[in-house]
């Protein structure tokens, strides 16, 4: 058996955090990027929480990001910290519901609304290839899938990429129609 020594955690040591190592590079497999759910839990929300509730845990925990699942903690959307804005609350709240009865549901984007990477293909991917892709539509952030095992296996986020990076990513999503629509009528 080999002996393990213990030692001080020392003023000088600091808590290290994926974006603090510049370990990838464009050409990097995009892998690298995956936030696994197999090896990291992902950060869920109940969906019948209260949006207010959420806004705040997420300040608290510093995540800008969850994921809606329901009793049997199947996927249900996604609520992404920009979802929870006071903006959003007042809109709510002039359309008759009251601030502290809106839930992380009625502000998340659904699952049907959801895009996902193909798992098999991201294997075979580099770091900007997911860049192209998501800046293609306009994705902030996407889900990957294992299609052969019908698995969401994780979830790669374009904030995470510029801090690995250490760049800027400008992700923008395209207005359609309906979408210029929906913002003059409201």
């Amino acid at each position: 058996m080999k002996t393990l020594h213990l030692y001080a955690v020392e003023h000088r040591d600091h808590l290290v955090q994926p974006g603090d190592i510049p370990d990838l590079e464009l050409n990097s497999p995009a892998l690298g990027l995956l936030n696994d759910f197999k090896q990291n839990p992902p950060t869920m929300i109940d969906a019948d929480t209260r949006a207010a509730d959420v806004l705040e845990m997420m300040h608290h925990d510093h995540t800008k990001l969850k994921l809606v699942v329901d009793s049997r903690e199947e996927l249900l959307g996604l609520i992404h910290l920009d979802q929870l804005s006071d903006q959003a609350f007042v809109q709510r709240v002039a359309n008759g519901d009251s601030r502290n009865e809106i839930l992380v549901t009625d502000l998340m984007c659904p699952r049907d609304k959801l895009r996902a990477l193909d798992y098999q293909q991201l294997q075979q991917g580099a770091i900007a290839d997911v860049i192209h892709a998501l800046q293609s539509n306009g994705e902030r952030h996407c889900l990957v899938i294992d299609r052969e095992s019908h698995q969401i296996r994780g979830l790669i986020s374009a904030r995470d990429i510029a801090q690995r990076l250490g760049m800027r990513l400008d992700i923008r999503k395209t207005p359609t129609f309906l979408n210029i629509f929906d913002s003059l009528s409201s």
